[in-house]
């Protein structure tokens, strides 16, 4: 190293740069090898980071397109329970209804009976039947259900019997339904008085049982 220092080279000063330069060749490479590998693990992160943000921005897209539907399919579900509420008759019209299909019968010279049956009650709707009986001509008959199935009140009709015209003369009997929305709070409350009904009974059957236990 001195000689080098002096100006005068030898074969062991070449061998000796010559080890200095390769240490530091390698050292570079496994510098930019590992710094090479770092960065490129930070971008695979950032890539892989970006990836799942886009993901949760299509999904976001995704609801948000559902989101509107679902509104729109409300609306439009709204406007039918609302046209199908208005078809249906309050109770003060019932009667008002069950003359008029009788007139209407009439004025097809029909002999229109028509006859209460249990109502029902699901969820909040009560199902109010009549048993109906037309008698006259087979046509007239038929032209009367279905003005009735096309009337502006909502009625649902079953159990369609059409007698076969003898001497002019046919019977139909068929049952009529209409609908009518009732209150939460007066099913509520019929549902309570069933329940209490209940259980006044069981409490009548349990002191009846303690009655018979003692006179034993």
């Amino acid at each position: 190293m001195l000689d080098l220092l002096q100006g005068k080279i030898t074969k062991k000063d070449w061998v000796f740069v010559g080890g200095v330069i390769a240490v530091a060749v390698v050292l570079a490479a496994l510098y930019f090898g590992l710094a090479h590998r770092f960065f490129e693990q930070k971008a695979e992160a950032e890539r892989k980071r970006i990836a799942d943000i886009q993901k949760e921005l299509d999904e976001a897209k995704k609801i948000a397109a559902n989101i509107t539907q679902l509104r729109e399919e409300a609306t439009q579900m709204r406007k039918l329970v609302e046209g199908f509420r208005q078809r249906l008759p309050e109770e003060r019209e019932i009667p008002t209804l069950l003359n008029r299909i009788e007139l209407l019968g009439a004025e097809l010279g029909l002999r229109v009976q028509l006859s209460t049956l249990p109502t029902k009650v699901d969820r909040k709707i009560e199902v109010i039947p009549y048993k109906v009986t037309a008698i006259g001509q087979f046509h007239p008959i038929v032209t009367f259900v279905n003005m009735l199935e096309r009337d502006k009140r909502y009625f649902k009709l079953s159990d369609i019997d059409i007698g076969e015209e003898k001497e002019g003369v046919s019977t139909a009997t068929f049952t009529l339904s209409t609908f009518r929305f009732i209150a939460e709070s007066k099913s509520e409350d019929s549902g309570k008085e069933k329940r209490n009904s209940q259980g006044d009974e069981k409490k009548s059957d349990d002191k009846s049982g303690n009655a018979r236990s003692q006179a034993r």
